[in-house]
């Protein structure tokens, strides 16, 4: 018979058996008992806390010919079939591998069908949450109201990816990690009947490792099984798992305490020699401390140390040393996942660690003070006496306001004269003013390669519309800051659209802070492109700073205005010489340039003029003329907005 992993073995085949959620089985099989089941249950959870294993009891419970107390029998044909994943009405599906919405529509054709053998059908949906949304809202309706003889049990590990129409829709089962107690037992159990001798402190470091879930300290086990089958050693399970003996790690805590940084840093190289990873010596140190803390403030504990003396040695430590400690190790944690130098903070956070609290006392003895530094007490002596000197010069305001003799001493420039002052007291600028200064200069000479021409910028205007400006204010607000990271995002925050067509946009540069930030040249290539990907076209850019956009906005609008009066000039031309000819005279060239004519402009039929023909061409120019200067506002406004002035 091929060999079957220890998980696989032992997996839970009552509730009875099924390591540290009491409340759940509990509550489970009394359900069966009453006959009060409902149709749909949720199991969340960690990996390996038992949620597939209450399943598929429960599942076999509900089918079992013989029950017992709620517990399925194991011994009648249902039970048998089940335990060999034969058993028809038990369906269980994974939806990592299974989740579109046409597998779900075939598994819910079938539902409407009978039991064949059992009570009930019972579908097992693990993984759950990775179902799309299109199989979730498949599934709604049938969770909702399934057959009478169907009951559906899902399994999640990440309970917030679940719609929370699902979860409304059943009852939900909150399975817990198991703890470091409960998974020793359990091994020691298994090892028991395997017939394995073993080491405690071996199991305990199993336990630790897998945080919580059975399936992995089972894993861990059959790996040390393969490593050793005679006996279950403490230090191959050290080997295997990667942590750091447990006397390495109280001696290194000492000497964090003790503030010898030196031995820290050669402890920790030690145990990373023998395979310890820097995460777990980390892992280490932050549950040491907390026990420590423990048996300080209860006094229990005791037990848990394997150096001798570590236990007196720290109970008198400071619990506000402790913290800082833990604190530095989960910053250390955190900094571990951006950095393929796992060593390094681990070493940073041992040196930070050994250096913290220096004017606390140490195990061995009290420390010696820190030096003063010269340059700061020298500094808060001066800020104290222009405190001082203000409080003096306020108090004799207050007692001559009249004369305002109080403020003939004050000098704004001797007010709280800090040394990143941009002004020193000669009026010579500083060297923070002079970065400044080169900063803007910078900033300057980079947007000269970014910024557009007036040509660049009214080619853009001639074709915008207000249409065009929401489409980019769109893909401003909601598309382009997902395809931006970093630097780049930010400096998206500073460009504003304020006119734009189909393909063309013009954008209002806000602040020159930007440009330092990322290079501009190619921060509008990347932009150009992510453009072109997200609507499929090349866009043509310009850029404009904000405080410019006014003048040129206006100067816009009198030079379209001039184009339109030259349209109706060239109109009313026209007009009068189709009056007096019959013919209808042809569009020039000059015409076509700037499109068709109006219809209340174009030619009109032949007829015959009567005596006030001059006055009527007057009155049909100037109600042209006030027609073309309506449509210069309104294009106006469509392109800029209310803010547009009709003198403009």
């Amino acid at each position: 018979m091929a060999y079957q992993a220890l998980y696989r073995k032992w997996r839970p085949r009552t509730f009875d058996a099924v390591v540290g959620q009491e409340a759940i089985t509990d509550t489970l099989k009394n359900s069966i008992k009453r006959g009060k089941v409902s149709h749909a249950f949720l199991f969340a959870g960690p990996r390996g806390t038992g949620k597939t294993s209450c399943a598929k009891i429960f599942a076999k419970a509900l089918n079992c010919l013989n029950l017992q107390d709620g517990e399925p029998c194991n011994e009648c044909a249902n039970c048998l079939a089940a335990d060999q994943g034969a058993m028809p009405d038990i369906t269980e599906m994974d939806a990592a591998s299974n989740n579109s919405v046409d597998e779900i529509r075939e598994l819910l054709d079938k539902v409407h069908y009978a039991p064949t053998e059992g009570k009930y059908k019972v579908y097992i949906i693990d993984e759950v949450h990775m179902l799309s949304i299109s199989a979730f809202n498949a599934l709604l309706k049938t969770l909702e109201e399934p057959p009478a003889s169907v009951i559906f049990i899902l399994a999640t590990t990440e309970l917030q990816k679940v719609p929370a129409t699902i979860i409304s829709r059943t009852q939900r089962y909150n399975f817990k990690r198991i703890s470091n107690a409960d998974l020793v037992k359990r091994m020691e159990y298994i090892l028991g009947q395997e017939g394995v001798a073993y080491e405690d402190r071996a199991l305990s470091v199993i336990a630790q490792v897998a945080d919580g879930g059975m399936r992995d300290a089972l894993s861990i086990l059959d790996q040390l099984l393969s490593f050793e089958k005679d006996k279950l050693l403490y230090d191959d399970a050290l080997e295997i798992t990667g942590f750091a003996a447990r006397e390495d790690i109280e001696q290194l805590l000492l000497a964090l305490l003790n503030r010898d940084a030196a031995k820290a840093l050669d402890l920790a190289k030690k145990a990373i020699a023998n395979g310890a990873s820097s995460q777990n010596i980390l892992n280490e140190i932050i549950s040491l401390a907390v026990q420590v803390m423990l048996l300080a403030k209860s006094g229990q504990g005791q037990d848990a140390f394997v150096s001798e003396g570590f236990a007196d040695a720290v109970s008198q430590v400071p619990a506000s040393r402790l913290t800082g400690i833990v604190e530095a190790a989960n910053q250390a944690l955190g900094d571990l996942r951006f950095t393929n130098q796992q060593q390094i903070p681990l070493e940073v956070f041992l040196v930070k660690a050994a250096q913290e609290s220096t004017n606390s006392a140490s195990i061995s003895g009290s420390a010696p003070a820190p030096a003063a530094n010269p340059a700061m007490e020298r500094q808060l002596g001066q800020l104290k006496q222009q405190i001082h000197n203000l409080t003096q010069e306020v108090a004799a305001l207050k007692a001559n306001p009249g004369t305002g003799s109080g403020t003939a001493n004050l000098n704004p420039r001797h007010v709280f004269q800090m040394n990143q002052r941009l002004f020193s007291q000669d009026g010579a600028p500083t060297a923070m003013a002079q970065q400044a200064a080169q900063a803007e200069k910078a900033a300057v000479e980079k947007f000269s390669e970014i910024a557009s021409s007036k040509d660049e910028i009214y080619a853009v205007l001639s074709e915008a519309t207000k249409a065009g400006l929401n489409e980019a204010k769109n893909l401003w607000e909601r598309d382009l800051p997902s395809m931006l990271e970093g630097p780049a995002k930010s400096a998206l925050t500073y460009l504003e659209p304020i006119a734009a067509s189909d393909n063309k946009v013009l954008l209002a540069s806000k602040s020159r802070a930007w440009q330092i930030a990322v290079d501009p040249k190619q921060f509008m290539t990347d932009l150009d492109r992510d453009l072109e990907q997200l609507t499929k076209e090349s866009w043509t850019i310009a850029v404009v700073e904000e405080k410019a956009w006014p003048k040129i906005r206006q100067d816009f609008i009198k030079e379209h205005a001039k184009q339109l009066e030259e349209r109706v000039k060239r109109a009313k031309e026209a007009q009068k010489l189709e009056q007096q000819a019959p013919a209808q005279p042809t569009i020039s060239d000059n015409d076509a340039d700037f499109g068709p004519v109006p219809p209340d402009q174009g030619p009109v039929e032949a007829s015959p003029l009567p005596a006030n023909n001059d006055q009527d061409n007057d009155q049909t120019s100037n109600q042209t003329s006030n027609n073309d200067n309506r449509d210069v506002i309104e294009k106006a406004q469509e392109l800029f907005g209310d803010v547009v002035k009709i003198k403009d």
